[in-house]
């Protein structure tokens, strides 16, 4: 069993690591009367002569010159979030606690599903019914003509959220049940040919289950896009080894920041 030193500090000696234990050395020496008082300070000072210096823990601004001293590496509470390679550790700590809060956004938030105006257009073409999917048509082996499927006064989510993503399709009907489809969904402020020539587009690939009353599968298609303004129109295109054939489809969308 370790010999007890210091009876307030614990410091001991068998355990714990080698500076506690030559200062209670130390100390059992100074109090068996084999040592003396300034032998155990020039002690005491031999061991902290070894902890490196930290420098002085002054609150540097953002962004200060790296490595000056810990408190520049530690960072500011008023750090901006960041993983720049100079980025202090409080910056890290908050752009990591960001990306995390918005993966649990995106899982744990409040969906909204649309289907299609009579007319849909370019301002106004989302409607919350269940009768009226958005029908987009396909190229020969090609896309097809892109379709508004959200213009850019429909608000897809809840009152107040800022920004939006897509977060699946229900697929109700494809005249083509024996061979596979692609979708495409576009988003943008300007023309949809604009859009795509920026690569602002996602694509998903779905086949029907070609079952007799079940034609499109009924399973939503999930869909990855990112988080766009609520003012984004959104626009789709099919693609399908046929001139004409028909996907039918409703959307729907989270947004963010969470209610």
């Amino acid at each position: 069993m370790a010999t007890e030193a210091w009876v307030l500090e614990k410091a001991t000696i068998g355990e714990g690591d080698e500076v506690a234990n030559s200062l209670a050395a130390r100390t059992l020496l100074l109090q068996a009367g084999q040592t003396s008082d300034s032998a155990l300070i020039t002690a005491i000072k031999a061991v902290t002569d070894l902890i490196p210096d930290a420098g002085a823990l002054a609150v540097p601004t953002a962004d200060a010159a790296p490595n000056v001293d810990w408190g520049d590496v530690i960072g500011n509470k008023s750090d901006a979030a960041s993983d720049a390679a100079t980025a202090s550790l409080m910056a890290l700590l908050r752009k990591t606690i960001e990306e995390v809060e918005e993966v649990e956004q995106h899982i744990h938030n409040i969906e909204r599903w649309w289907g299609a105006l009579a007319v849909p257009d370019e301002t106004n073409a989302t409607e919350a019914n269940v009768g009226r999917p958005f029908a987009a048509t396909s190229g020969a082996d090609a896309w097809g003509a892109a379709i508004p499927i959200k213009g850019s006064a429909d608000i897809p989510c809840v009152a107040g959220q800022t920004t939006f993503d897509i977060r699946e399709l229900l697929i109700t009907d494809l005249d083509d049940d024996t061979t596979p489809w692609r979708i495409r969904i576009i988003w943008g402020t300007g023309t949809s040919g604009d859009a795509i020539t920026a690569g602002q587009w996602t694509e998903q690939m779905t086949q029907s289950n070609a079952v007799p009353g079940n034609r499109a599968g009924a399973s939503p298609l999930s869909v990855l896009t990112p988080r766009r303004p609520v003012a984004d129109k959104l626009w789709a295109q099919a693609w399908n080894d046929t001139n004409g054939e028909i996907i039918s489809f409703f959307w729907g969308a989270h947004g963010y920041p969470r209610p």
